[in-house]
């Protein structure tokens, strides 16, 4: 009987550390899946300023400027979304994420439904390309483009494609 306490007891150890060990080797795909499950859910500014690299941070959203570098003008494109779309509810059209462990890019088409400052319902399909690194053992946003498909004929943006 001792044996076989002795022996269930090396066996639980070893699951454990087999656990444990399975554990701190994580996947960086479904670490950055999970993460932009989050930022989709993101309902503040401060929300989505969590997952960004401040050093590093440049966006390439649809509307004007060309570019947002850096946090504080990232940060007030977002004060711009946060302040004029409520009740913003995001889900995954479609969500595809490649890493080598360093660098991950996920690219997504995001559908989008909110309520304008005027209680007017608003929505739009994106594509969106995010860009992440390691920094400090964590995945932080580094580039995002978000675009839209344009009509050739006439020259507007297709908020709303389906495919």
């Amino acid at each position: 009987m001792k044996n076989r306490t002795l022996t269930l007891s090396a066996l639980g150890a070893v699951l454990l550390l087999w656990s444990v060990g399975s554990a701190s080797a994580a996947d960086p795909k479904a670490e950055i899946t999970a993460l932009e499950h989050k930022l989709i859910a993101a309902t503040t500014t401060d929300e989505a300023m969590a997952f960004q690299d401040a050093k590093e941070i440049v966006l390439y959203d649809y509307i004007a400027p060309l570019q947002y570098v850096g946090a504080k003008a990232v940060r007030a494109d977002l004060d711009n979304f946060f302040n004029n779309a409520k009740n913003a509810k995001g889900e995954f059209v479609a969500l595809n994420v490649v890493s080598d462990g360093k660098l991950g890019v996920a690219r997504s088409l995001q559908h989008f439904t909110w309520t304008d400052k005027d209680g007017k319902p608003g929505e739009g399909t994106f594509r969106v390309t995010d860009c992440w690194h390691k920094v400090n053992g964590q995945w932080k946003l580094f580039h995002t483009h978000v675009s839209f498909p344009i009509d050739p004929a006439t020259s507007k943006a297709e908020m709303n494609l389906k495919e």
